[in-house]
């Protein structure tokens, strides 16, 4: 497609995106459809089917069924449901306690008989739990299993009740102690950048995947998308869609509030995690977390205008071991206050507004703003750092508002639409106290940095920033129903504006060794940086059909990537001049066109058991930033010699020596993109998602799926330095260490490759797509088998067991032979267990639990090797006069794991009512069982290797109360 043709595509999408206001929360997924028949087994048309729900603010939505006895009602927000069926001529049918879920379709079929409309025939108490009709997978998390279970309320306890979501071990979180901090989640082979946090289905991330805001956790559901959406979805990661609570007809109040310290904790420093170096002081260990939430919602005028309103309040902090603030901040000299333990520590605060407005008849509105001030306030503390040199990153103001439409026009027309503006800022900061004026100092002798927040800013990288991103959304369908058939197309946008301003205290680091100046590091600070998103547009169209007890889902996709950056200008510096920097228009830009196709078959033809496929193609998430932004090819800093003459710890310029690159300040393009790499249809990466699975009601409310994934990578990059070839380089082998626990200890290590002297520091990148070179494969097979478990009497069950391994291939060569080492990784089947449930117990009590068994982490050593190791087999020194080089792994990747990571999570519950209120206290016991799981080991072969840098954090009692009203 060229350029005039997008111009004119996004124009029209913007055009229809734009007609009355909005974009859809995506509720027109959820539906409620079935056949009705009489009691001979024909068909029955004419039938009128009334659906109605405390959810509806309108109370209630009518239908007739076709000349096939089949009717659907499309976008009804989740919530318990009554159908009633009524025909002249026959007995009126009411089904009760229709249980409605994000993206769900509940099968309700009915059978007349012969009778008044006065009789009545009653059925509740069997909520469908298998949707026949739908093909795509998620996990629907309700705010009654979130208010039972015992989670943090946060992104990792989230995870730990999905299967097959995987997320860092070092994010594996115990009661809430790992606070807000960002976390990525995958599943089945997908990408990080696939990952996106949703608001009522519109994009709330800061920049690609990134995050900003946080969720309330006091929502109505929260739907996990794990892969093989329709054409509506422009992604196939995990897309967490969150739907916030709505007001009523009835006032109702809720609160929430938890709490935990120092002394609600064990410790956990097993005997196999000292024995590998860590001590007991070393641990960190948990200061306090707390939580504090209330909401309230009801009519503002019955019928016609509600409201919902929630506020939130929470603090987590944990001591760094072995850290301790510094005595004088601005001294030169590092002293530890021994009376102030060093905090790594999160806080926060929210407050939602929610309005339901039913405008006309036909007409439903909901608009909502949030408001949400956060602050990491030790940002990347760790015990090379002292308090004062990290950052303080805000997250202010955060205001998200949204406006959303629903126009069931008639029984089979229905137009949704909305619009979203979120703007967020993620400031890095200093710390109280440090001005900006004051250097950091980083002792080499410890790699220990105080003062002020050391680092090196390149283009978007984080040292001191200024950072706004102002997201701006907008999305318009309509759906034409014919009871068997419905038909959905639609546009969404989405563009973006992001501006930041890096800075460094004083434009330097001062670096000294055992308290001896020897150099400084200059840089190009304040730089701007700014990029902007004209479009990430779709248009999709979406058909399904039911024919009997098959229905077909068909969707076609077009996307649209359109990201820039206009021309840059950074006023003079301290240490350079003025830098101008020239608009990019594509980085990148471009067309994709993506198929989906699913198909669902009841296979006995009652609504209890379905064998579904689906197929379709879904492209890469945005980058974080675009790879092309002049900015990122500025040589932002240098080092100058530093001969303290007068001793002042002040550098002069008579004392500093010349810099260490000439070119410091100045645009240095060393890599460069190809044409088809950053523009052109179907380029961009992306992936084939295939998944066959089938799902068994076994008993009313309880429900078990099995499920085969696969997921195929394509359109892979690659850089090619044009100033070298494979001839260039020489081969060597070393000898592996004599240690048993390194595979072929004492043995040669062949593989490696030096280039040739004549040829080291020659630089010219481009950025080609790698079947230029050779064929490369990333291919991810997994099978899932998952159970959710109503009970009667209040008990459930969920969760399920996921095993897969994703295997990549890169054989060739591109520059140096060296790549075709550990070429092909093909890793083992791993399995991942994740159990959770509730059963009560006398006395309006009840126990709740959640159980995480997940692979180890994988283990690795990167060995540094020395010139006289190398010399012998290379036949010369090492190129370029280095005495040491280092290879990145001397064991073949994902061969050799740590032990599994096993977490029990426990609460107690009991109840007490008072009217109409409800009042719990519940006891938690997280990491009962006190497992000191490593999550993080030191990989730098030496006297270090393998010693544990973080393990689970230890056994955590907390105590909380929840009040409804």
């Amino acid at each position: 497609m060229g350029h005039r043709a997008r111009v004119i595509v996004g124009l029209v999408a913007l055009v229809l995106a734009l007609v009355p206001a909005t974009a859809s929360s995506q509720q027109s997924g959820n539906s409620i459809a079935g056949v009705v028949r009489d009691a001979t087994g024909g068909f029955v048309p004419g039938v009128t089917i009334e659906v109605s729900s405390p959810a509806l603010i309108e109370k209630a939505r009518t239908t007739v069924t076709d000349e096939q006895g089949q009717y659907r009602i499309l976008s009804l927000p989740p919530g318990l449901y009554n159908v009633t069926f009524t025909l002249t001529g026959f007995s009126t049918v009411r089904r009760e306690g229709i249980q409605l879920t994000v993206n769900f379709t509940a099968t309700v079929n009915a059978e007349l008989k012969l009778g008044s409309l006065e009789e009545t025939v009653t059925v509740s108490g069997e909520s469908p739990v298998v949707d026949i009709q739908n093909t795509d997978t998620r996990n629907v998390i309700s705010q009654d299993v979130i208010d039972t279970i015992p989670t943090g309320k946060t992104i990792p306890g989230f995870a730990a009740i999905t299967p097959g979501v995987v997320i860092p071990a070092r994010a594996q979180d115990v009661g809430g102690s790992r606070g807000e901090a960002f976390v990525s989640m995958t599943i089945h082979g997908s990408n990080s950048l696939d990952a996106k946090w949703n608001q009522e289905g519109f994009e709330t991330n800061y920049s690609g995947s990134g995050r900003t805001y946080v969720v309330n956790p006091s929502f109505q559901e929260m739907s996990i998308e794990l892969g093989g959406g329709s054409a509506e979805a422009k992604l196939g990661g995990v897309q967490v869609n969150v739907i916030p609570r709505s007001g009523g007809n009835t006032f109702t109040a809720d609160l929430f509030t938890t709490y935990a310290d120092e002394n609600f904790q064990n410790t956990n420093a097993s005997d196999e995690v000292l024995a590998r170096g860590l001590s007991a002081n070393t641990i960190n260990k948990l200061n306090e977390t707390w939580d504090f939430n209330m909401s309230a919602g009801g009519p503002i005028s019955r019928d016609k205008l509600w409201f919902f309103t929630s506020h939130r309040s929470w603090q987590s902090s944990t001591f760094v071991a072995g850290l301790f603030e510094n005595k004088d901040p601005l001294s030169v000299t590092y002293q530890p206050d021994l009376s102030r333990p060093a905090l790594n520590d999160y806080e926060g605060r929210h407050h939602t507004l929610r309005l339901t407005w039913q405008a006309a008849a036909k007409h439903k509105f909901n608009l909502s703003y949030d408001w949400q001030s956060r602050c990491d306030c030790h940002r990347d503390i760790v015990a090379t750092t002292s308090p004062e040199a990290t950052d303080r990153r805000t997250y202010f103001p955060v205001n998200l508002y949204q406006g959303t439409w629903v126009f069931p026009a008639s029984n089979r027309l229905l137009f949704e639409g909305g619009a979203s503006v979120v703007s967020l800022h993620a400031n890095v900061r200093r710390q109280p106290g440090v001005p900006h004026d004051l250097p950091s100092i980083l002792e080499q002798s410890t790699s220990f940095t105080y003062r002020a927040k050391g680092g090196t800013p390149s283009g978007a990288g984080f040292v001191y920033q200024e950072n706004a991103v102002h997201k701006y959304q907008t999305r318009f369908s309509a759906s034409y129903v014919r009871a068997g058939h419905s038909f959905k197309a639609g546009v969404d946008w989405l563009g973006e504006r992001r501006k930041l301003v890096n800075d460094v205290n004083a434009d330097m680091h001062l670096n000294l060794r055992n308290g001896v100046p020897t150099q400084i590091s200059v840089f190009t600070t304040p730089l701007l940086f700014t990029e902007n998103l004209n479009a990430d547009l779709g248009l999709f169209a979406q058909d399904q059909w039911t024919m009997r007890r098959l229905t077909l889902n068909l969707g076609l996709r077009f996307d649209y990537l359109n990201q820039s950056s206009p021309e840059q200008h950074s006023p003079a510096a301290q240490f350079r001049g003025p830098i101008d920097l020239p608009a990019v228009a594509c980085g990148p830009c471009f067309d994709d066109l993506s198929p989906r196709f699913g198909a669902s078959y009841d296979l006995f033809g009652n609504a209890k058991t379905a064998l579904k496929v689906s197929w379709g193609r879904y492209v890469l998430g945005r980058p974080f930033s675009i790879p092309n932004n002049p900015v990122t090819s500025i040589v932002t800093t240098a080092n100058r010699a530093w001969n303290d003459a007068n001793k002042d710890f002040v550098p002069q310029e008579s004392e500093l020596g010349p810099l260490s690159n000439s070119r410091f300040g100045q645009v240095v393009i060393n890599t460069r993109y190809a044409e088809d790499v950053l523009t052109g249809y179907g380029n961009r990466q992306s992936n084939w998602q295939t998944s066959v699975s089938i799902q068994h009601e076994l008993r009313p409310g309880f429900a078990v799926k099995a499920g085969y994934f696969r997921t195929t990578w394509n359109n892979f990059t690659v850089t090619d330095n044009l100033s070298v070839t494979p001839a260039d380089y020489d081969p060597y082998c070393i000898t592996l260490p004599a240690d048993p626990r390194v595979p072929s200890a004492g043995q040669p290590f062949c593989g490696l490759y030096d280039i040739k002297p004549a040829k080291f520091g020659a630089v010219d990148n481009l950025v080609v797509l790698a079947d230029t070179f050779g064929k490369q494969t990333d291919t991810f097979n997994g099978v899932d088998v998952n159970i959710d478990a109503r009970i009667p009497g209040g008990a459930f069950v969920g969760g399920g067991v996921s095993t897969g391994r994703q295997a990549t291939d890169q054989c060739f060569t591109v520059d140096s032979p060296q790549a075709l080492k550990f070429c092909e990784v093909v890793p083992p089947f791993q399995a991942q267990l994740k159990l959770y449930g509730a059963h009560p117990l006398p006395w309006d009590s009840q126990v709740s639990a959640t159980f995480q068994s997940l692979p180890g982490i994988p283990i690795s050593a990167s060995y540094v090797a020395t010139n006289a190791e190398v010399a012998p087999s290379l036949g010369r020194p090492l190129a370029g006069n280095m005495s040491t080089v280092t290879i990145p792994n001397i064991i073949e990747p994902l061969t050799m794991f740590e032990g599994r990571i096993n977490q029990l999570d426990l609460r107690l519950t009991k109840t007490f009512r008072v009217g109409r209120s409800r009042f719990q206290g519940s006891f938690d016991i997280y990491n009962l069982l006190n497992a000191s799981s490593i999550l993080a080991i030191n990989t730098r072969y030496g006297p270090a290797w393998l010693t544990p840098t973080q393990i689970l954090d230890a056994r955590l009692f907390k105590f909380a109360l929840q009040a409804n009203f």
